[in-house]
């Protein structure tokens, strides 16, 4: 068989070496004296227009093998029964799931990404000489796992670093990039839902999953105490239980390898339980676990120290009008009401140190954010509404201004973004100037009904959270597998991340945001070598922990394997390997002729 017939004119060759041999040059005669001096005791042609006696030497048969060897092999012959090279694009799904189970005792391997592997071995295993494979990996980015277009020995070597952590993702992505890498080609997808409606027929499926009970961390957090108090941190943990009957769910907290608690929860079919667990105070990052159950990697979670984040409050408004606007009490320390509202808070000792302020004009340093209520000019308004609300806008989350009557100055004139107004009269703005933020009120706060109604203390209260949030260090240091980390400073600076999945460089201006920790475990930020913050990363995914609606099925693509350019085939590496040791035969035989007709030509110069 051949892949390029066509290739074999170039045998046309093997008469032309002929030719070449049949018609060489006649010489010219020429009446000498003597006959000894131009004596040839080896014949020597040269080309010519008249056939001559054909002289089979040496150097003739080897031209011709050469000639016929090259022809053979750029016609491009293979083995009778030798397969087309094909290219092999998979698709393995990343998501957790598809690691429930694990080894069973009597060997046999039970997670869908085990029997995935086992599979993909096979198809390797079959495929003909010359083949590729390309597998894709999916998850929230698809990632080119092995290839593309990798030799099956490279492929089958790298297959174990497959490893399945991702939470529930669509697997869309993933069979697009394979598509764009296979052509017109098949691509098969190897998942544990079977789920054939969402794929192009061309798109084969293997789904090897197999429903399952599972109890699952679901949630993994750790808490400061409200209040002032020098209290123990408290360790929050939902337990989940994805199973179609009722289970009892034990829970142990270690500091190593030391066992600090133990706690038990009953939980119904599909129900929820919530422990909280205080800590000794000034207690490191400490491990939840559950007992081995359907699915390994929610069964244990990280908590890390939780950041202190006080808050620091300061006002320069006079004791009559903290009172009336609900910041403190007669009798009570300086604004105690208001720290009452705000947890882990206390007192400011000035307005610069501050890192939230209410007050009658803009005050406090660059790190103080100020609430500013003001009412100058000489016309007022009273309104009853409705206002228009930015509603997006988290300072306003949950206040409505139903009933409010809002006292206003017609002419004040209020900079920033308005977020609360009546028709074109800006009632409260927004004002950026860098890291600080500047709310300013059109308010009369004698005249208002604002400070009496629920809205108030829903205002102060997510003042005070967007405040915490831009602190200076973490947002929070227990996350789930996807959620972003946030760390904030003043000024530029560059970070050390390390954690399970290595060491990695970061550079921030002011503030550092990570959205790549996907896997779980215990990282640490480190700056100019000293350690910042540990962040604990459980996985907290509910809809891959549910492992109850699992399923098996496989549906053969309507494409074939795409064909795949294999290069040469050892027949041809033969021929060419044959061809060239002809050549070398055919110069080897020439220089031997060459040299004894030298030594001939000596001798008889010398007789």
């Amino acid at each position: 068989m051949f892949q390029s017939p066509l290739g074999l004119l170039a045998l046309l060759g093997v008469p032309a070496v002929v030719l070449l041999h049949l018609f060489r040059r006649r010489f010219e005669r020429r009446p000498v004296s003597a006959l000894f001096l131009w004596e040839a005791h080896v014949t020597t042609t040269l080309s010519g227009r008249r056939r001559e006696r054909l002289l089979r030497s040496p150097s003739f048969w080897c031209e011709l093998l050469l000639a016929a060897l090259l022809g053979l092999a750029f016609a491009g012959p293979r083995a009778c029964g030798t397969l087309e090279a094909r290219h092999l694009v998979v698709v393995l799904d990343g998501s957790a799931s598809m690691a429930a189970g694990s080894t069973a005792a009597d060997g046999e391997r039970t997670s869908p990404a085990a029997r995935a592997l086992d599979d993909l071995r096979g198809r390797i295993d079959d495929l003909p000489s010359g083949s590729r494979v390309t597998v894709v990996e999916s998850g929230q980015l698809p990632r080119i796992l092995i290839g593309p277009a990798a030799f099956p020995r490279e492929a089958a070597a790298r297959l174990e670093a497959y490893r399945p952590e991702g939470g529930r993702h669509d697997l869309g992505p993933a069979v697009s990039l394979a598509q764009e890498v296979a052509g017109e080609g098949a691509v098969t997808v190897f998942s544990d839902r079977f789920e054939p409606e969402l794929h192009h027929p061309d798109v084969g499926l293997v789904a090897l999953g197999a429903p399952r009970e599972n109890l699952a961390i679901t949630r993994a957090h750790r808490s400061l105490p409200d209040d002032d108090s020098a209290g123990a941190e408290e360790a929050l943990l939902t337990v989940a239980n994805f199973s179609r009957r009722p289970r009892q769910a034990r829970v142990e907290l270690l500091l190593g390898e030391e066992l600090l608690a133990t706690r038990t929860l009953d939980l119904g079919a599909g129900a929820r339980g919530h422990l909280t667990v205080p800590l000794p105070v000034n207690t490191p990052a400490v491990r939840a676990r559950l007992a081995g159950d359907g699915l390994a990697i929610d069964d244990e979670a990280w908590l890390a120290p939780a950041p202190p984040r006080e808050l620091l409050l300061a006002t320069d408004l006079d004791e009559a009008a903290r009172r009336f606007l609900g910041l403190e009490r007669p009798g009570q320390e300086s604004l105690g009401r208001w720290r009452s509202l705000v947890p882990r808070s206390s007192a400011a000792p000035d307005l610069e140190s501050a890192a939230l302020a209410i007050s009658s004009q803009v005050a406090g340093g660059e790190g103080t954010w100020c609430l500013t209520l003001e009412s100058a000019g000489s016309e007022r308004l009273d309104l009853i509404g409705p206002y228009l609300i930015d509603k997006r806008h988290p300072l306003l989350a949950g206040v409505t201004l139903d009933g409010v009557v809002w006292s206003a100055s017609a002419d004040l004139e209020l900079p920033g973004v308005p977020i609360v107004s009546a028709g074109d009269l800006p009632l409260l703005t927004e004002e950026r100037s860098g890291a600080r933020r500047i709310f300013h009120a059109n308010l009369d706060w004698r005249r208002s009904s604002l400070q009496r109604t629920p809205d108030w203390p829903i205002l102060l209260d997510n003042l005070a959270r967007l405040r915490r949030d831009e602190l200076v260090g973490p947002r929070s240091t227990n996350l789930a597998v996807g959620e972003v980390f946030t760390y904030h400073d003043i000024e530029p600076a560059e970070y050390q991340l390390t954690g399970p999945d290595g060491r990695r460089e970061l550079r921030a201006q002011a503030v550092l945001e990570v959205d790549g920790l996907e896997r779980t475990g215990l990282y640490e930020l480190r700056r100019g070598g000293q350690s910042l913050v540990q962040i604990g990363v459980h996985f907290g995914d509910d809809a891959e922990s549910d492992l109850r609606e699992l399923s098996t099925g496989e549906r053969v693509a309507a494409a074939e394997l795409a064909a795949q350019e294999s290069g040469p085939s050892a027949v041809i590496l033969l021929l060419a390997a044959l061809a060239l040791a002809a050549l070398l035969l055919d110069w080897w035989v020439l220089r031997s002729r060459d040299l004894d007709e030298g030594t001939i030509d000596l001798r008889e110069r010398t007789t």
